[in-house]
């Protein structure tokens, strides 16, 4: 029975012992099963070589899948782009002949792979730098969305790519999309991947409960990267508190400076990726102020619209709405004071004013591209401003343009069904009788700004100087309207240092 006994104990030990071998093998096929699987899902794979002395990047690519995504014979690029090949499953060359600048057309279908090359130095206006792929002095920023082929058919597809780089030696590169080994990627949507590349990028990275953000700086800047982390925290705790949320799992920033010129910024939020181009100020405090400025409007729009399910061209709310936002986000964190805020409305109606108005604010975004993005951000924000008093009217202060934005980020987050941005937004505005009006006037309509009522309401006062407009508090205010001026954040600054004392 002894002998029975340990060799039943000796079989169990041996079961175990196949268990986990079994186990371990399961697991090992299905990580494999998975890494095929996920490599198989990308539409394409590319391949990117660097050479940071020339600025030249020779792209090569083949289709990980049938070809469903473009027509049989044509390709576009963004950029202009040299040397193009194209080849098909047997790596027989196909002739292709250049139509127009940006467009090819092979003279057979059944393309499988491709070859070219992009010079992608900076030229032109530095502004550019945080719109499009480019590589100076051992460092860059690189979007496959205007690297790679840009494929016809299925428009509103998501193209993604398994992507490697072929980098100079000590070059690394940042990015928060899915590393699959230390240089390949897989891509989800090309359209929205920025990676960092180059060398003295300083990396930082902050951790707010399940949320992590990735900051790269490079050069010398009149704050420090602490500052920089801690202003970064802030800010997207403020959003959280307003959204709810934190739009995915993380994010990156890439803060880059341009020399002497100062004042001077640009900006854009692709993705989940912040990259700011910037110019810094002479002295600390107007630095922190401008950083300030920079990440409240590009981190909000990790939210709107970067995470909702709305197309089309809504500018006039995702960029207008975001600029007051970014205003009142200010003041509430005592960052700008309420004549900052003043001064900036001023500022866009100055602006509204001078532009030969004839068209609606939607009509306006749809042809921001052709160089009205200023009429739009400044129309925007004033059509935001109006909906705001009027909320905080109606409500008696109870409610401001706040729950709009929870709104409507609460109904259309990702991944809820793609809708009409426009259509989507107009819709729960309306739901308001109180801006209706607002509404068809400003947006749908044609009317120019017309705020002589609601500044009555909060008693504030136009001033007109050498043909320009300054708002200023009146000196004599009713209850009503410091009740409504304290809403819009007017004493806020005395809040705040009262619990700092």
């Amino acid at each position: 029975m002894k002998r029975a006994k340990r060799y039943f104990n000796s079989a169990k030990v041996s079961m175990s012992k196949m268990k986990n071998w079994f186990s371990t093998l399961f697991i090992a096929c299905f990580a494999v099963i998975f890494v095929c699987a996920n490599v198989s899902a990308q539409d394409f794979e590319a391949t990117i070589r660097l050479d940071s002395a020339s600025g030249l990047l020779q792209i090569e690519g083949k289709f990980l899948k049938e070809n469903t995504l473009q027509s049989p014979k044509n390709f576009a690029f963004v950029r202009l782009i040299d040397n193009l090949t194209l080849n098909d499953k047997e790596n027989r060359q196909i002739p292709v002949k250049k139509l127009i600048e940006g467009e090819y057309l092979a003279e057979s279908t059944g393309t499988a792979a491709w070859n070219y090359q992009i010079d992608v130095k900076p030229a032109g206006n530095f502004t550019t730098k945080a719109h499009i792929s480019w590589l100076e002095n051992e460092q860059g920023i690189l979007m496959p969305g205007d690297l790679l082929p840009q494929f016809f058919g299925k428009s509103e597809k998501k193209i993604s790519a398994r992507i490697k780089f072929d980098l100079p030696e000590n070059w690394k590169i940042f990015t928060s999309a899915n590393r699959e080994s230390k240089n390949v990627f897989n891509v989800e949507n090309i359209e929205k991947a920025v990676f960092a590349v180059g060398k003295n990028w300083r990396e930082s990275e902050i951790k707010i409960e399940n949320f992590a953000v990735k900051f790269l700086i490079t050069d010398e800047w009149c704050f420090s990267d602490t500052e920089a982390a801690e202003m970064t925290r802030e800010i997207l705790e403020n959003y959280k508190n307003l959204f709810g949320e934190f739009a995915g799992g993380k994010a990156q920033i890439n803060l880059f400076p341009v020399k002497n010129s100062f004042g001077r910024w640009e900006a854009e939020t692709r993705g989940n990726t912040l990259t700011v181009i910037s110019g810094d100020m002479p002295f600390q405090k107007q630095s922190l102020q401008r950083l300030h400025e920079q990440l409240r409007h590009e981190l909000f729009h990790l939210w709107i619209p970067n995470n909702l399910a709305l197309k089309g061209n809504y500018d006039w709310f995702y960029e207008g709405f975001t600029v007051y936002q970014s205003l009142r986000t200010g003041i509430e964190m005592n960052r700008i004071s309420f004549t900052d805020f003043l001064d900036t409305l001023a500022q866009g109606l100055n602006l509204a004013n001078f532009q030969n108005q004839q068209i609606s604010l939607m009509e306006a975004s749809k042809t921001r591209k052709s160089g009205a993005n200023r009429e739009v951000y400044a129309r925007g924000l004033l059509t935001a401003f109006l909906c705001d008093v009027a909320l905080l009217q109606k409500t008696k202060g109870k409610r401001n343009l706040s729950e709009i934005f929870r709104e409507i980020y609460q109904t259309h987050r990702l991944p809820n069904e793609a809708q009409d941005g426009n259509i989507a937004v107009l819709r729960i505005l309306k739901t308001r009788a109180e801006l209706r009006p607002v509404v068809e006037n400003y947006i749908e309509g044609t009317k120019k700004i017309d705020w002589a009522r609601e500044l009555e309401i909060l008693g504030i006062e136009e001033i007109t100087e050498t043909s320009a407009v300054k708002l200023k508090v009146k000196d004599r205010l009713n209850g009503r309207q410091k009740d409504l001026l304290d809403k819009l954040g007017y004493n806020n600054w005395r809040k705040i240092s009262g619990k700092s004392k």
